[in-house]
């Protein structure tokens, strides 16, 4: 890298990074410096920091239904929507990745990137052209809308867990975390992360943003849940609606499709409505989508130097507080829901 800073980077050569794109805060913006050195002129607009997420034929749909929608528009911020949900939810234990999974856990495999992206694009306001920078200047305000979470937040709005011996959704029987191969029991790393965020924003303010993820779970949740308020009118009050009555599930990683929960039926006696479909498919996967956009010279599907450090921000508080014991790390056993719930963060 030095050799390579001192003549600058050749015309139309490309620097791709896999993340994580460092391990914290500091080494974000120490990898940032590098390729700044390195690179000379080319700058970071020779930089692709993959997120194949970006590329998901899903996530593009997501993307498609908020921005092309005057009915969601119309109800996209806090006066109506009470909360939105992210959720990673994978069945699957370790399946031999270990080695890299032991030295990042939840937080940092799928939290710190992909999930703060998706809300970054649930969140921006619409920008003024779909092109590259201004897609990352909308997603950058987003970011850095997200309130910092102080050493008391940590520790009431964030949880961490890792699974015990149990029976996935498979009906293979897998033990403890801590007594796979290749795991380090006294790294304590994670299986199960959740973090309860706000963001200081005009659209946002007073809507919370939960974000989990997890392995070894009962079932395969990869999706956007956007919950609204409910009806204040009082002539409604006490009526029997159903628990996920008023919500926006949008799947991002199957099996869930595109489906909008209403409450149909006489006034007196309500019963749910699901209105539902299956967004566009792609001929090509995700990381084909992403390296075509990188050939390009796009970055459209990337992620730029300043969200990665500002995702960073907002994590590293969580690591902090995890390795100095502030948050219990909490058991569940394998193929169940996760840990028991608890009282939401107020």
């Amino acid at each position: 890298m030095t050799a390579l800073g001192s003549a600058g980077l050749a015309k139309g050569s490309r620097v791709v990074l896999e993340k994580p794109f460092g391990e914290d805060l500091a080494s974000a913006i120490a990898l940032n410096r590098l390729l700044a050195e390195a690179l000379g002129p080319a700058g970071e607009q020779a930089v692709f920091r993959v997120d194949h997420v970006l590329g998901m034929a899903t996530v593009q749909n997501l993307l498609g239904m908020r921005l092309a929608n005057s009915l969601l528009e119309a109800v996209w911020n806090s006066d109506h929507v009470e909360h939105v949900e992210i959720l990673w939810e994978e069945a699957l234990a370790l399946e031999g990745r270990a080695g890299y999974y032991d030295r990042a856990g939840a937080l940092k495999d799928v939290l710190q990137n992909h999930m703060l992206q998706l809300v970054s694009l649930i969140a921006m306001e619409p920008p003024p052209a779909l092109e590259a920078q201004a897609l990352h200047e909308r997603k950058l305000e987003v970011l850095r809308s997200i309130r910092m979470l102080a050493p008391a937040d940590v520790a009431q709005r964030t949880r961490r867990a890792r699974y015990t011996a149990g029976q996935l959704a498979t009906g293979d029987h897998v033990p403890g975390y801590a007594e796979e191969d290749g795991v380090e029991p006294e790294r304590e790393t994670e299986t199960f992360a959740e973090l309860a965020l706000e963001l200081d924003s005009e659209r946002w303010a007073g809507t919370r943003f939960l974000l989990r993820a997890g392995k070894a779970l009962s079932r395969r949740r990869k999706m956007a849940i956007v919950r609204f308020r409910p009806e204040r009118d009082p002539r409604l009050a006490g009526l029997p609606l159903e628990p996920d009555a008023n919500e926006l599930w949008i799947g991002v990683d199957g099996p869930d499709d595109v489906s909008l929960h209403l409450t149909g039926g006489a006034p007196q006696s309500p019963v749910p409505l699901a209105l539902s479909a299956t967004p566009p498919g792609s001929e090509l996967p995700a990381y084909a989508r992403v390296l075509l956009d990188i050939l390009h010279g796009w970055s459209t599907l990337s992620i730029r130097g300043d969200e990665a450090e500002q995702a960073w921000r907002i994590v590293t508080p969580v690591l902090d507080g995890w390795a100095d014991g502030a948050v219990p790390l909490e058991e569940y056993p394998a193929g169940s829901a996760g840990p028991p719930p608890r009282a939401r963060p107020q």
